[in-house]
Parts: structure tokens; sequence; C-alpha cells
């Protein structure tokens, strides 16, 4: 008696197993086959995106590829990069070159010097220094220092005195460096002088740099 009940039992279960849903009909996950989803009483390939490889979403059930998908940059076409895991495209602007100014390149002036002095003083020793500097910078290698003076005093006087202010100007360049090699001194008097009163007077006594 306990065999046939046995028996009984394990008939009914395999009738219970037969009827289930016929494939690819289903109740439930087990009803499919391996790496399938009971999905509306069907059975499919994905149910939700994670059910699908990377690139890939679920669609109606089925895992279809997704357009402009990426990981990185280098899977996007040129002028594109990867935002989100999509191939955007992007504008490419020119970056303008910077404006830069230059400045203007520098400029010998002359020297000055007060009435009847050939020393130079601490102005005139500023503006010497300055006149150097830019003879190196712009690879000035000589130089003719010319004196001047006022048309106050003899011509004789003032052609000595302009001579003694282009010697002193010389000195100093010497004592900075330059070639004294490189500088001739002369002197011009009041040869060149346009002064009619005392401030302009002053641009007549000065010795000018000449580049040779």
């Amino acid at each position: 008696m306990p065999i046939r009940i046995s028996l009984l039992l394990l008939l009914g279960t395999l009738l219970f197993v037969g009827c289930g849903p016929k494939y690819p009909r289903c109740e439930k996950d087990e009803n499919c086959h391996a790496g399938e989803y009971c999905v509306d009483g069907q059975c499919q390939e994905c149910r939700v995106d994670s059910h699908c490889a990377p690139g890939q979403r679920c669609a109606d059930g089925r895992c279809e590829e997704i357009p402009d998908y990426c990981t990185s940059d280098g899977d996007c076409g040129e002028n594109e990069r990867c935002e989100r895991n999509r191939c955007q495209a992007f504008e490419v602007t020119s970056t303008p070159e910077p404006v830069t100014s230059e400045a203007p390149p520098c400029t010998v002036e002359p020297v000055y010097f007060d009435f009847d002095v050939d020393e130079l003083d601490s102005r005139a020793r500023d503006q010497v220094n300055a006149n150097f500097r830019c003879a190196r910078e712009r690879g000035i290698e000589s130089f003719q220092l010319v004196g001047h003076t006022d048309p106050r005093g003899t011509e004789e006087y003032n052609l000595a005195l302009s001579d003694r202010r282009a010697r002193s100007v010389k000195r100093y360049l010497v004592s900075l460096g330059f070639a004294e090699g490189q500088l001739r001194t002369m002197g011009r008097g009041e040869e060149m002088s346009t002064g009619t009163d005392e401030a302009s007077y002053r641009r007549d006594r000065r010795v000018d740099f000449i580049e040779r």
C-alpha cells in the first residue's frame, strides 16, 4: 500500500510538471532556457538593460546595440568626445594667438652738461649708463662721441671744452666695460649751437652718441 501511494504522488508530480506552459511561453524565469527571462509570459533575451552586454540595451526583450556608445574619446570619431557613454560632436574653435605688444627698441640719447662744466654729474652718468645698456641690447659696438657747447665764450675755449666733455663720456663708458678702441671723440665747440636763452642753451651743452 505505501508503495502504491508513492507511485501515485510521483505520477501526480510528473503530470503537474508536464502541464507547465510550452516554450517559449512561460510563467517564470525557470520555464525559459539558460540566459533567458520570462517577460510578459514569453521567454525573452532580456528584461532590463543589465541583462545585456556593455554597449547594449534591452528593447522589447532583445539586446540591441546602443548607437554611438563609447567608454572613452578613442571610441569616437574626429571632432567628437565621449560624454556619459555617448559620442558627442563638439565645435572646434581655434584659439587666437595672444596679442603681444613688443616694446620699442631702446634709443641712445645725448648727455647734457651744466654751464662751463666738463665733468659728469649724476644725471649725466645715469644717461651714459642707459646708453651703455642700450648699446649692449642692440649690439652696437662702436660710437663717435661728439661734444658741443652753447655760444657763450670764445670759439677756441668752447672747442676745447666740447672736446673735454666728449673725453669725460668716453672715460666713463670705458669704466663700464666698453672697448676703448671702439670709441672716438671729437669737439665741435659752438658750431652746432641753436640756443637763444638759458633753457635752450642747455640743449647745446651736450655730447652726442653717433653709431659707427
